[in-house]
């Protein structure tokens, strides 16, 4: 009698939408840059080696991951005319020992990091472009963290062109959450997977027959479910003497 195997994996995590931060005119100031956009992030667990981002190929994995935008394309603010800004780092707190990470695009390491509990001073200020936009728009800039947990991440905007005067500062929270938990066991011919979704997120259910190859396709019909916060109990017919299951979490 053959031996069947039965394998899950934790979850590997794709970002398949992220957000946009405007910088533009302040609308309280207009002689000030002004920042608009999502207060809030959630940074997903990407195992090492697994694709994160059509935007960002190159990214290892490795780390809690948001890809985020910061563009002169405004719709809430009025264009700073004239303006050449840059986003600067103003302080990181979060778990102690951890680190706070900025990947420019392309990029397979960190642009640069800076610790929990980190503040800017005269000789130290972290900073990267805006992209601007219209027709030069662009994408697959990721922050990263290398610890779960909550972060509270302050941006400032500049203008190098010194026509507007630094904007307010920006609280950002970012929101490292540990991948939860695939049970897996066989029942009655089957294969029956749980686990705890996560609310507004997505699952897409996956098996591989041969590790070797390294190949994964989705199992039907488990695919874009939806996460609701409740344990989701999946089950697959028993077809093959080996396989591998996982789940892939996206935004």
């Amino acid at each position: 009698m053959k031996k069947i195997l039965l394998s899950a994996f934790i979850f590997a995590a794709w970002a398949h939408a992220h957000d946009h931060i405007e910088v533009g005119q302040s609308s309280q100031n207009p002689g000030q840059l002004g920042l608009d956009g999502p207060g809030y992030q959630l940074a997903v667990f990407v195992p090492q080696g697994e694709p994160f981002s059509g935007y960002a190929p190159n990214f290892p994995g490795g780390y809690f991951a948001d890809e985020l935008t910061f563009t002169t394309e405004v719709s809430a603010l009025n264009l700073a005319d004239g303006s050449d800004p840059v986003i600067e780092l103003v302080s990181m707190a979060g778990p102690a020992g951890a680190f706070f990470s900025f990947w420019e695009s392309g990029a397979t390491t960190p642009t640069w990091s800076r610790s929990s509990g980190w503040s800017q001073t005269e000789i130290d200020r972290p900073s990267f472009p805006v992209i601007m936009g219209g027709e030069t728009h662009a994408h697959g800039r990721i922050f990263t963290v290398d610890r779960p947990g909550d972060y509270q991440i302050v941006f400032r905007a500049r203008d190098k062109n010194n026509l507007f005067s630094p904007s307010r500062d920006f609280l950002m929270t970012f929101q490292a959450q540990t991948p939860p938990s695939l049970s897996i066991r066989t029942e009655n011919g089957s294969v029956r997977l749980t686990f705890n979704s996560r609310l507004n997120l997505v699952y897409d259910l996956q098996i591989c027959t041969d590790l070797a190859l390294n190949r994964w396709s989705n199992v039907q019909p488990h695919v874009s479910i939806d996460g609701s916060g409740a344990l989701v109990d999946l089950s697959v017919p028993l077809a093959h003497p080996r396989a591998f299951f996982r789940l892939i979490e996206y935004k």
